[in-house]
């Protein structure tokens, strides 16, 4: 019996950069805040649902910006607000608050908790889906040609600097409060950097070798499974994760109605072509820069989270900032159309 060719054998090519990729969507979003390190980087909850939750959102989204043409920051920003909206019928934190006991961390805004509601409108467009997508031109700069925009992350002009710090000193503050002791954080970044290290050197050749296109965007068939998997999420999760955390039709109706103004916004926004194959390009700097943010982050976390008294100013100023900044942010998105 003859051999199957070897290249028939080996996994495919987009395989580990998108898991790759949605680990680091993963990383933004559930390390970065906290939200998984309590529950433990080794918790089944972590792997059969975060994950993909993750994973799920932020390609069906990328895909759609991709698909549609709609790639400037702004439209980016809309197709993030899409994605923080699952943070309404899946986790029900803007109507429960973060601990899923109806407290709000600071205050109710009419029916939503005035810091959760910034989940929708700041932290995962810009944390969950902006941020990755950043990254994700810097390991693979021909997707820096679909999303030029994003290079600003990583430039050195005063606004790009201030955010590079602000990202620091956010997200190492935070982490450090919702730490658990520097213990349990030191257990999480070791898992989490070892599989970083293990999916990075599995991914390297094959992202060095694509146009980054294959691996961000869904086919048909692979969007059509995106569908099916988020409505079965959606559909489960809304009675079964926390039901106790559903407000009343009226609210829930309202909330609904979130969904236009970001699908209105991205329907008026100009489409834009991407730029010709090979105008991508990455300084080395830039991917150093990446990797310095990234280990201030670990180590400020570490640094902080025995002494968590220290960050709560921190904290707080972000957690008052946020609010306000994505309903500016999405006013903005709008009028830029």
């Amino acid at each position: 019996m003859g051999h199957a060719p070897e290249n028939e054998m080996s996994p495919s090519p987009i395989l580990f950069p998108r898991i790759l990729l949605g680990f680091i969507v993963f990383i933004c979003a559930e390390v970065f805040s906290g939200a998984s390190v309590h529950v433990g980087l080794w918790s089944p909850w972590t792997w059969l649902v975060t994950f993909w939750l993750y994973f799920g959102h932020f390609f069906l989204f990328a895909s759609l910006a991709v698909r549609t043409g709609r790639t400037s920051f702004w439209s980016l920003y809309l197709w993030g607000v899409l994605f923080g909206l699952y943070e309404s019928w899946i986790s029900k934190v803007i109507w429960h608050g973060y601990g899923g006991d109806g407290d709000f961390a600071l205050g109710a805004l009419g029916p939503y908790g005035y810091g959760e509601i910034s989940m929708v409108f700041f932290f995962h467009p810009l944390i969950s889906f902006i941020l990755p997508l950043a990254i994700g031109c810097l390991l693979c700069p021909q997707l820096r040609r679909i999303f030029p925009d994003l290079a600003w992350f990583s430039g050195r002009t005063v606004g790009a600097r201030a955010v590079q710090v602000w990202l620091v000193i956010s997200f190492s503050s935070i982490l450090a409060m919702n730490s658990g002791g520097i213990v349990n954080l030191g257990i999480n970044w070791a898992i989490a950097l070892s599989i970083l290290s293990i999916l990075y050197r599995l991914s390297n050749q094959d992202l060095a070798s694509t146009d980054g296109l294959d691996i961000l965007v869904f086919k048909n068939r692979g969007m059509a499974g995106l569908g099916v998997y988020l409505g079965s999420l959606y559909l489960i999760t809304y009675f079964l994760l926390n039901p106790a955390g559903l407000p009343s039709p009226i609210i829930q109706l309202l909330t609904l109605s979130f969904y236009s103004v970001p699908i209105l916004g991205l329907m008026h926004h100009r489409a834009r072509e991407p730029f010709p194959p090979g105008t991508g390009h990455v300084k080395p700097r830039e991917i150093g820069l990446m990797k310095l943010l990234f280990l201030l982050i670990i180590v400020g976390s570490l640094a902080f989270s025995n002494i968590v008294q220290i960050v709560y100013i921190p904290v707080l100023a972000n957690m008052l900032f946020w609010t306000p900044a994505g309903f500016l942010l999405l006013a903005i998105s709008i009028i830029r159309i």
